[in-house]
């Protein structure tokens, strides 16, 4: 007999619902971020990681990933497939911060400094970024798991919305390297519980639901 979940988000409540689950999400992934129980360790460079440029302008790809999960949020049409999709993201997140608190890692940023030439804008959004979001936080890396579970979830719906959203779900795990936020393995890992989760809840049962 499979569990019943309450539902977390409902038609009339939904723009209400999304502003407190990004905010509770914001507060955890943040607290995790800049406040640590054990120092953070780096890990060893992978062949790829050294191979990959540093790419600063493709921080633009990396901080779509907010727009990316208020407009997959908003994309959603069925009800249970957003909700799972709620359910699937905030246990990742929850998975990911243990880790984070339990077993932190960390990125040398000081090996890749924005260039002189770059472009105000870039430049503003790229140092805004390094100030938000601490070099900790690396392994696994919610960045990717997230755009690609809800991708998953939306994959039930559309199978256009689903192309789109796994195209950009792409592009921006690849700028996680092209910035040096994070490692492959990071990455691998963030797709790995991607997987992992989008099984877990693809049954998921909610009261008042059939």
């Amino acid at each position: 007999m499979r569990i019943r979940l309450p539902m977390l988000v409902h038609k009339g409540r939904r723009l209400l619902a999304g502003v407190l689950i990004f905010g509770a999400a914001a507060i955890l992934y943040l607290t995790s971020n800049h406040f640590h129980i054990f120092t953070p360790r780096f890990l060893p460079l992978s062949r790829i990681d050294v191979a990959v440029p540093f790419v600063p302008q493709t921080v633009w790809l990396y901080v779509s990933e907010y727009l990316y999960a208020a407009v997959i949020y908003c994309s959603y049409r069925d009800t249970l497939n957003l909700n799972k999709a709620v359910y699937a993201v905030f246990s990742l997140l929850v998975t990911c911060v243990l880790v984070f608190w339990l077993w932190p890692t960390t990125i040398s940023r000081e090996m890749f400094p924005p260039p002189e030439n770059l472009d105000p804008v870039t430049a503003l959004v790229f140092t805004t970024l390094r100030r938000v979001d601490s070099p900790a936080n690396c392994f696994p890396s919610f960045h990717v798991g997230s755009v690609f579970l809800a991708c998953f979830i939306l994959c039930n719906e559309s199978r256009r919305k689903f192309l789109f959203f796994l195209a950009w779900a792409t592009a921006i795990s690849l700028s996680t390297l092209t910035v040096k936020q994070h490692y492959l393995v990071d990455v691998v890992s963030g797709f790995s519980l991607a997987i992992i989760f989008y099984f877990v809840f693809r049954r998921a049962r909610f009261q008042g639901l059939g």
